[in-house]
């Protein structure tokens, strides 16, 4: 696989997560500063700013660790949701900014981080539930847009 900049990565991570949207009906468009993707709902009418973060693929955890996927949000954001994306099985997780404050399992520099263990066979110290990806599968995106995410 060749090379992406990581710049090509966040961009390609907010253009999947703008057509996933688009593709299941949902008004949505880029956004400026502070957010990157503005829905735009009309009956009841309605704004709902995501923020959107991306893994190209799993990486080692801490470098050496079992394979993961992370993501890195900050404390502070004007988001009202998060979309953690992974491109290399075009999957992407929405949590609501209170939802992703829960689940992170750090809090460091300003920033909450969320990681899910790819691999099963991982063996956990502390707390032994919600850190597979398998264990967030009602948090894909097309689960929540059907248990409708954006009506509340």
């Amino acid at each position: 696989m060749l090379e992406v900049p990581k710049s090509m990565i966040g961009v390609s991570g907010k253009l999947f997560v703008n057509s996933m949207l688009l593709r299941q009906g949902i008004p949505c468009r880029l956004a400026g500063t502070g957010y990157d993707i503005e829905v735009m709902l009309t009956k009841p009418r309605r704004l709902w700013k995501m923020l959107v973060t991306t893994n190209l693929q799993p990486k080692k955890a801490g470098g050496k660790g079992k394979m993961a996927l992370d993501w890195w949000v900050p404390i502070e954001h004007e988001a009202d949701h998060i979309a953690c994306v992974d491109l290399s099985t075009l999957r992407i997780w929405l949590f609501r900014g209170q939802e992703y404050a829960k689940f992170a399992q750090q809090k460091a520099g300003g920033k909450y981080h969320l990681y899910m263990y790819t691999n099963r066979d991982v063996a956990l110290r502390g707390p032994q539930s919600m850190k597979f990806d398998y264990e967030f599968e009602s948090y894909i995106l097309e689960n929540r847009i059907y248990r409708g995410v954006f009506d509340k």
